[in-house]
């Protein structure tokens, strides 16, 4: 009998995605595998007011990957204490937790 492997959901071609276009936007502006901060400068892109016209692709890709990050479910961090990793790389992370993550870093970032 042979093992077979159920074929990927939506959610996890979406996740995939995401990352992907995380990946490259980290390397189209900085040539870095992940830029410091960058889960957090994506995710608020899509609200900017009067943006500059260097900031329209931030925003069309900040608004690209919200909705794929919704299908996902979750969004990618450099990392969170709650899911260690040992490749050092980025983690997925549940919308819950990442909207805990961004809240938390707004609340320390407020005069």
């Amino acid at each position: 009998m042979r093992n077979v492997q159920s074929p990927p959901t939506r959610a996890d071609l979406a996740r995939e995605l995401l990352r992907y276009k995380m990946l490259e936007y980290s390397d189209a502006f900085a040539s870095a595998k992940w830029l410091s901060g960058m889960e957090f400068e994506l995710w608020t892109g899509a609200d900017l007011v009067d943006p500059s016209p260097c900031q329209q692709y931030l925003i069309s890709l900040s608004r690209e990957c919200r909705v794929i990050a919704e299908i996902a479910g979750g969004w990618w961090v450099n990392e969170d204490e709650t899911q260690p990793t040992d490749n050092n790389g980025p983690v997925f992370v549940p919308m819950a937790r990442w909207r805990e993550i961004h809240g938390n870093r707004d609340s320390e970032h407020q005069p």
